[in-house]
């Protein structure tokens, strides 16, 4: 749907509907694309399935970079006040407060408390690192959706792909989220790419809980008559030397276009064709679009508008954070650069494994390690946790690493084509650029490498670490002693 594409083939508004609708946390757009602009399918078949039965509002901005004040935001179609707090008392028009009485109320919100007590559940302040506890929640999710038989409102903010991030794609998860610190400078291309791959693998992993929750409403009697509503609070940038969404630093726009720009999927009742908005959305929009779709009057007005029949003429949109605030000028073109930008280190274009692929060495992995190879008697190395891959579970939210650390130490000068590699039970499944051109002097070099987990297994593992030459254009191997 262009700007100017009218809505008229949108069948009528229905007040008996069903709403589903998923909040995401730094949760950034620009992941979910491939260079060309389309939705990635073999890394994010969710978003695609997604996309495939809904409109895509692809020139989508979040207003603000904090939880506190986006959410409501969203809730109650008002720009955020750093005056109100994120609960009832301050926001007492909003998505809950419209629908009681109207419809069931099937709600969970992380960090708000914007719903009439005893109509909505509520965390508290115990969501800070649950990361299990937001899969759990998410699954709750897909089966009150499937299941329910009456129009109902069923509403989840999900701390995912938030920080911190230990899922794999296939919902396993380190037992070791927060015992490890990187110690790495911030600055650090290597630390934020690192922290970038990780980021990537939860958000795989919400994928996968998206395409089950689309396929299993799909499969049951509800979905035609269901309004579906995905998007996100906000997203983060991994740009080097920038705070992650924190601070806020006009000056490098990049960064401003990772925060504020999110996914936004509305698939309306009985829609059967997918469409692509590139009108100027905003997040105070989706209550007003809700609002009109379920047809009936709240009685208030809002500062966003409804989507569904109106494309906003607004040549610049506001973004704020605490104490300050600008404008964005930008439309969809600006996503693509961050998608480049962000190809460079990951390919935007590959699959899940390739997730896991960097630096030369990134080709090798999923490949058997060398049968026989000399020793590295200069390289020794400390792994982290090594308990951890001796407990290896299956299932979702059983154990296994995602990402290995420790450091590494060096007799000798090595190479500048020359990188580490993480093999496990004689599979390469981790890259340590790190290696490249390190010299004794550097003392412990702390490192991190994510790990492609889908071949790991229970029983008892060994670990190793690999040194590659690349210096004469084809890998040279020789293996490090066993890790102190």
């Amino acid at each position: 749907m262009s700007p100017s594409a009218k809505s008229s083939s949108l069948p009528p508004v229905k007040s008996e509907i069903t709403i589903a609708m998923i909040v995401l946390d730094e949760a950034m757009l620009s992941p979910l694309l491939r260079t060309d602009g389309t939705i990635n399918r073999k890394r994010f078949p969710g978003f695609a399935a997604l996309a495939d039965t809904s409109t895509w509002y692809r020139n989508m901005l979040g207003t603000s970079q904090r939880t506190t004040e986006a959410v409501p935001s969203i809730l109650d179609g008002q720009w955020p006040s750093l005056t109100k707090y994120p609960i009832l008392r301050d926001h007492p028009n909003n998505l809950f407060t419209y629908m009681q009485g109207k419809k069931d109320l099937n709600v969970y919100q992380s960090v708000t408390k914007l719903c009439p007590k005893g109509v909505c559940t509520n965390a508290g302040p115990l969501y800070l690192r649950l990361v299990d506890r937001q899969v759990q929640r998410f699954e709750e999710f897909i089966k009150a959706s499937a299941s329910s038989t009456t129009p109902t409102l069923h509403f989840t903010h999900l701390l995912l792909p938030h920080r911190p991030w230990g899922l794999a794609p296939d919902l396993r998860i380190a037992p070791d989220l927060v015992q490890f610190t990187d110690k790495r400078s911030e600055r650090l291309v290597d630390r934020r790419r690192d922290n970038y791959q990780s980021m990537l693998r939860q958000y795989v992993a919400t994928d996968t809980l998206l395409l089950e929750f689309i396929n299993k409403l799909k499969a049951s009697s509800n979905w035609d008559n269901t309004m579906l509503i995905v998007t996100a609070d906000h997203g983060i940038t991994f740009v080097p030397g920038e705070s992650y969404r924190d601070k806020i630093n006009v000056n490098n726009p990049g960064t401003l276009e990772d925060i504020y720009r999110v996914p936004l999927f509305i698939k309306y009742p009985q829609q059967n064709k997918s469409s692509v908005s590139d009108c100027p959305a905003l997040s105070i929009d989706i209550l007003a679009t809700i609002i009109a779709t379920n047809g009936v009057k709240s009685g208030w007005t809002t500062d966003g508008v409804n989507l569904r029949r109106t494309c906003p003429q607004r040549t610049s949109r506001r973004i704020q954070w605490p104490y300050s605030t600008t404008q964005i000028s930008t439309n969809f073109t600006a996503v693509l650069e961050r998608v480049r930008y962000y190809d460079n280190w990951i390919d935007a274009n590959g699959d899940v494994d390739d997730i896991y692929r960097v630096g030369l060495s990134g080709r090798l992995l999923g490949k058997k390690a060398p049968t026989k190879a000399p020793a590295n008697v200069s390289v020794s190395w400390k792994l982290n946790g090594p308990e951890g891959y001796q407990n290896i579970g299956t299932g979702r939210l059983a154990p296994v690493p995602t990402r290995a650390s420790g450091t590494l130490q060096t007799q000798s000068n090595l190479c500048e084509r020359c990188e580490g590699l993480i093999a496990v039970n004689g599979r390469f499944v981790g890259v340590l650029p790190e290696l490249a051109g390190m010299t004794p002097d550097v003392g412990p070099l702390p490192f991190s490498s994510s790990l492609m987990s889908r071949y790991m297994s229970p029983g008892k593992n060994t670990v190793e670490l690999w040194v590659a030459d690349w210096t004469s254009g084809k890998p040279v191997f020789s293996r490090s002693e066993s890790p102190s």
